[in-house]
């Protein structure tokens, strides 16, 4: 299939709960923009939390909320203001805070615990420096001796069974979604990078074409179809005139955007079931499945008076070009390096001959 439009690298995708650079990527402004929703919604929430505090009746975790609230809001505040580690501090100390508090104020059963357990893939997941296993035993300390802390002291500021029981289920409720919310995060992190990975496996980087190992993966495929449909298949190879001229004289910067602005041109001339490729350099290579010799010489022919008719728009000026091409016939899978050389003879010839012109092999 012809690729069109450029495609440059893309950024890495963030790390769930790490700490990117400071303003370093889209990534990382992607990141801290989901934190701050993060702390916005968990701020609403908290604002919930009060009215449902005072309607049970426990004034100190009405209270509790009420600075859990400001903490939020603080956070938001400080990423506005690109404190970002302090920032995240924060936030982890609300909820760390926030648990225990709750937890002693009106019991284990509450459920306020169920928020520590959403930091174990958020540790695993983010870290990278081997101090996830420490980090997740030290939480699981601290739940551990919270838990026993509870048993203790029983409920400092208790409240009536059904109220602690219907805490415990909007607790239940609210950790389900988020545990959700933090798997499609996750998810999509990865879905990210794994296309990001394909592309840097299979494209191009400047020009967003096919790389030589992902068209020759293609090309065995459109070959072997090619074969059983008795359909005969053409193969051009082209390259821009005079190219280390353009770089010497305008440099490589206007160099690349000629090659962008080249392959776009070839991109939206051939036809979709057509494998296009940048072969290396300034040479392109295009396969043209169901394409007799002649069929492929009259494509290449319109490409290059299209290409020597319009000047490109790249640079501090207009840039007439001009390519040259060269065909061939492919023979069958096997045939593939074979009528590759072939191409670059033909091409050769034209550049032999003159440059600017279509020579078949």
């Amino acid at each position: 299939m012809a690729h069109s439009a450029s495609a440059r690298p893309e950024p890495h995708p963030p790390r769930p709960f790490a700490i990117p650079q400071r303003g370093s990527s889209l990534a990382g402004k992607a990141y801290w923009a989901m934190v701050q929703r993060v702390a916005l919604t968990a701020a609403a929430i908290d604002g919930g939390y009060i009215v449902l505090f005072l309607w049970l009746g426990s004034l100190p975790l009405a209270a509790v909320n009420l600075v859990s609230i400001a903490m939020y809001l603080g956070a938001y505040r400080l990423i506005q203001s690109r404190y970002n580690a302090a920032a995240l501090a924060l936030i982890w100390l609300e909820v760390v805070g926030h648990a225990a508090l709750g937890s002693l104020l009106i019991g284990w059963n509450s459920g306020f615990h169920y928020y520590l357990l959403l930091f174990i893939p958020a540790i695993v997941i983010a870290n990278t420096r081997g101090f996830a296993a420490p980090m997740v035993i030290a939480l699981l300390a601290y739940y551990l001796g919270l838990q026993v802390l509870c048993d203790h002291l029983g409920p400092l500021a208790p409240l009536p069974p059904l109220s602690v029981k219907i805490v415990n289920w909007i607790h239940i409720c609210l950790v389900f979604a988020m545990s959700a919310a933090l798997a499609a995060f996750y998810r999509r992190t990865i879905l990210i990078a794994e296309g990001r990975l394909r592309k840097q496996a299979t494209l191009d980087p400047l020009t967003g074409l096919n790389n030589r190992s992902h068209f020759e993966a293609l090309a065995a495929h459109t070959l072997a179809r090619g074969q059983r449909d008795g359909t005969p298949i053409a193969l051009l190879l082209c390259d821009v005139d005079h190219f280390k001229r353009v770089n010497d004289q305008y440099g490589h910067a206007v160099g690349d955007e000629v090659l962008v602005a080249m392959a776009r041109t070839l991109s939206q001339s051939l036809r979709e079931g057509d494998v296009l490729a940048r072969w290396g350099g300034e040479e392109f290579l295009a396969l043209m499945p169901a394409s007799p010799l002649d069929a492929a010489c009259a494509t290449a022919e319109r490409i290059r008076a299209a290409v020597q008719a319009t000047p490109m728009e790249v640079g501090p000026a207009p840039l007439s070009l001009t390519m040259s091409f060269g065909v061939a016939q492919v023979h069958g899978a096997d045939d593939l390096q074979a009528a590759i050389v072939r191409a670059d003879k033909a091409l050769y010839e034209a550049k032999h001959a003159g440059r600017n012109r279509v020579s078949v092999a």
